[in-house]
């Protein structure tokens, strides 16, 4: 048989040079997709949303302080004296809106062999949730007190420290968490402090078997997620914190929109978000410079 340029190949020979060309074994698109990686987003529900009852209306939230009193020693037959009390006042600006959107064509939607819109709708959900928690995650930057060095890895002492600036601000023991880069993680680790039975508890090594450090260290709930602020490469901010440190005041959560635009033929999906975050107690918060 005469194939192509007039090459004579075998009826065997003939198969097995069409199904290496392909005409008898297509490419097959599997149904499921690979989606792209996703943090693990952690900020958002570690700081406080105590104040979001009062976001339904209006640009930004006042919070007005409380001041401690002092007690005064009573002279006989001599009037008290009032104490006046200048307060701050606390204010979370409701200024971020935020948007994630996509567009399919409808001739995607017809020959594609899975739900694009039903896909990319689960990312844009992400992008948002993404956008809140690196916003606040930047934000640690601006903590006052500060232990660690960038791009070294933070150490025992420097959490310990930590702790104590929390301690010496009468920060609640309920609350207070950590939050590390998987870098950091890897380092500690490797501390006896934080992953030997003898110190964390616990029966059979279960802090190493499992890769994780614990429940607590110090009083401290960690957390690991690559969504940090890294100023530079093999930097990070991580944080140690009681969750009153800071506020989140989500004014509307994600909502969709899902318009059909009949002049492309095209589903327009848009999701959007307004928000405010701000500083509420800077001494609970404590930034914690270490590498990434």
């Amino acid at each position: 048989m005469a194939v192509g340029t007039g090459t004579a190949l075998t009826g065997n020979e003939f198969i097995d040079k069409t199904i290496a060309d392909g005409v008898f074994s297509p490419d097959i698109w599997s149904k499921k997709v690979l989606a792209a990686t996703e943090s693990n987003l952690v900020l958002a529900t570690l700081w406080t949303r105590q104040f979001e009852s009062d976001a339904r209306v209006g640009k930004a939230i006042k919070i007005a302080s409380i001041g401690n009193l002092a007690a005064r020693a009573k002279t006989e037959n001599a009037a008290i004296s009032y104490e006046t009390v200048t307060e701050t006042v606390v204010t979370l600006t409701l200024n971020l809106w935020d948007y994630a959107a996509i567009g399919v064509e409808d001739i995607v939607e017809v020959q594609a062999n899975v739900n694009v819109r039903s896909e990319y709708e689960q990312k844009m959900g992400y992008a948002l949730a993404q956008d809140v928690d690196t916003k606040l995650a930047t934000s640690a930057a601006g903590f006052t007190q500060v232990v660690g060095t960038l791009g070294t890895p933070f150490t025992d002492d420097n959490v310990r420290r930590a702790v104590q600036y929390l301690d010496d601000a009468d920060a609640p023991e309920d609350g207070r968490f950590m939050v590390m880069t998987p870098a950091e993680k890897n380092d500690k680790l490797a501390l006896d402090r934080w992953s030997n039975q003898l110190y964390r508890g616990g029966t059979g090594g279960e802090q190493v078997t499992r890769g994780r450090i614990g429940s607590e260290v110090y009083g401290l709930r960690p957390y690991v997620t690559t969504n940090l602020f890294k100023p530079s490469a093999g930097q990070a901010n991580n944080i140690a914190a009681h969750r009153d440190a800071y506020a989140l005041v989500m004014q509307r959560g994600p909502k969709m929109h899902l318009f059909y635009d009949i002049d492309y033929f095209t589903w327009k999906v848009a999701s959007e978000q307004i928000f405010g975050h701000g500083e509420l107690r800077d001494a609970f918060g404590v930034c914690l410079r270490g590498a990434s």
